[in-house]
């Protein structure tokens, strides 16, 4: 049997846990939240998908003004540098594992990750993922509209894919 890659929470997990001062410890779900988004942010950068990093700014804002004291449970407060770190732990411990992450979080205390195999050659991956983005978040009909526009698909075979790929993340 093929050697099996890791499961994505468990990376993820590991990775979050590396910015933390206290690692063995239980974060503030803040704390582990943003730890994690962080991890997710690196994750996809080292496989193509550069989001702006300040684009997600807001987000650990938000999460920030609930504990503005989270900051104290990691090793720095720069997080460029803390990204910079993981992406170059993804390179050194993962370098071929080319999955790319959906949706990351932490429902009921545990780690979930959704993620998508590697790209297929000759599939622009930033396409892919705002389609399935759009799907899991329950946008079908933008999801519909992209496809119409970006692969001039008519609206039935776009609704059909769009059905296809909600098949596929396991949304009916």
């Amino acid at each position: 049997m093929a050697n099996q890659p890791r499961k994505m929470s468990e990376i993820m997990k590991e990775m979050s846990e590396r910015l933390l001062r206290n690692p063995d410890g239980i974060p503030s779900a803040e704390a582990a939240h943003v730890a994690l988004m962080f991890a997710n942010i690196a994750w996809n950068e080292t496989v193509g998908l550069d989001h702006p990093r300040n684009g997600y700014r807001s987000a650990w804002e938000t999460i920030e003004a609930e504990n503005p004291e989270m900051w104290s449970e990691f090793k720095s407060n720069k997080v460029n540098a803390m990204i910079d770190e993981l992406v170059q732990f993804k390179k050194q411990h993962f370098p071929d594992d080319q999955r790319r992450i959906l949706s990351c979080g932490i429902p009921d205390g545990k780690v979930r990750v959704e993620w998508l195999p590697e790209v297929a050659a000759g599939v622009d991956s930033k396409w892919e993922m705002n389609l399935y983005g759009l799907v899991k978040t329950g946008e079908r009909e933008k999801a519909i509209q992209f496809l119409m526009e970006t692969r001039r698909m008519s609206r039935n075979d776009a609704a059909k894919k769009v059905a296809d790929v909600a098949a596929g993340l396991g949304i009916s």
